[in-house]
């Protein structure tokens, strides 16, 4: 008879935070002198000296999410030169091919929205998890499930009144890993989506400006919102 994995369900309250992070992996950022972390992965390097090491190396500054992660919180960037260097390794492979900028050339920012209870991290963006998951979580506020990515080992997220309900997919653990599973109250999660997506949109108009130094009104503006996984027709007012 096959054994039971081992669960952990967590009921959550009411004071939900959707917070949208960033990704910085140290690599782009380092001296080739220096050597880089030997894990490379949403739980980062496992040496937070390290990763800080790397980022200095381009005069870079960062308070993580939480120690030993890459991932920053988007309202921390906000240092015209941590923006600089930002958008340098985010457009590396655009400016590599020296085609002609298009909308479609770029993608959204690699990191997520991390899921919080005051000020504890719940849930962070899984592997290969971008700022374009906004999408999902908001799907998800609206009980449409199908599809809901944060990134994997996948969770899955679905409805049992009064909860909706995040699941890791066991088929993605390990055998002997602690399936977790988070009740969510829907309208704190709404109320938490909507202000990730108006920090998002503060982050893309916070990039506008350093685009504008080396592309067209247009395409800044476009790649700004692309960056930061919103579509310009998704932002109430842009023009």
């Amino acid at each position: 008879m096959p054994r039971s994995r081992p669960r952990e369900t967590l009921t959550l309250s009411s004071k939900l935070r959707l917070v949208p992070v960033v990704e910085f992996e140290p690599g782009p950022y380092a001296r080739l002198d220096r050597p880089l972390p030997e894990v490379s992965d949403e739980d980062g390097p496992g040496d937070e000296r390290s990763w800080a090491e790397r980022l200095a190396d381009a005069g870079i500054q960062l308070e993580p999410l939480v120690p030993e992660s890459w991932l920053v919180p988007t309202s921390r960037l906000t240092d015209p030169h941590v923006l600089r260097q930002l958008l340098r390794v985010s457009l590396k492979s655009l400016d590599a091919t020296g085609a002609e900028p298009r909308v479609d050339s770029v993608s959204a920012m690699m990191g997520g929205q991390a899921l919080l209870e005051d000020e504890h991290v719940v849930l962070k963006p899984r592997c290969c998890g971008d700022l374009r998951n906004l999408e999902h979580w908001e799907n998800a506020a609206r009980q449409r499930f199908e599809g809901f990515w944060i990134g994997h080992p996948q969770v899955r997220a679905s409805w049992a009144a009064p909860w909706l309900v995040l699941r890791e997919d066991e088929e993605e653990l390990d055998e002997d890993t602690v399936r977790r599973e988070w009740r969510l109250p829907l309208q704190a999660l709404t109320l938490a989506v909507l202000a990730a997506r108006k920090e998002q949109e503060d982050f893309a108009r916070r990039l506008v400006p350093f685009l504008l130094e080396r592309f067209p009104p247009a395409v800044a503006h476009s790649f700004a919102f692309r960056l930061a996984g919103l579509a310009e027709s998704e932002v109430p007012g842009y023009s």
